[in-house]
């Protein structure tokens, strides 16, 4: 039976993943990737080399990003959170967003994908979070 996840369903199920795909929009519609992913005060915490999705947040900053958990077509889990980009800034900022990222993914170094395969380490990455405005939860048969 379908039901909506409590607010305290959708923090644990949004602490318990480290990845997650957001949704941007663009000219064409909407622009949806996998991100590598922290929580912290109601604001999702990721990096991304400059690029596409980077240049469509600044264009557009109102974002959707979703984590699930699936464990068959009767049995998932489900947060969908709807909020804002905002670029981190200020060298102390960006060093407590780089420190909660390495935290939350046990103390592996941290990089992501640029063009062509290159690799863009977390120092060299731009830094942002999601400010949470809306978060909705659904299940089935959990």
């Amino acid at each position: 039976m379908l039901r909506e996840l409590s607010a305290r369903e959708c923090d644990e199920l949004l602490g318990r993943h480290r990845f997650g795909r957001i949704g941007v929009r663009d000219a064409e519609g909407v622009y949806i990737v996998p991100i590598g992913y922290a929580v912290e005060d109601g604001a999702i915490y990721a990096h991304a080399a400059p690029g596409h999705k980077v240049h469509l947040m600044r264009l557009w900053p109102h974002v959707a990003f979703e984590v699930d958990e699936i464990e068959d077509g009767a049995h998932w889990r489900s947060v969908l959170v709807r909020g804002r980009f905002e670029e981190v800034q200020g060298e102390e900022a960006r060093q407590h967003a780089r420190l909660l990222l390495v935290k939350a993914f046990e103390g592996n170094p941290v990089s992501v994908t640029a063009g062509h395969g290159h690799r863009t380490h977390l120092a060299d990455a731009v830094l942002f979070r999601v400010r949470m405005e809306d978060v909705t939860g659904r299940a089935e048969g959990l």
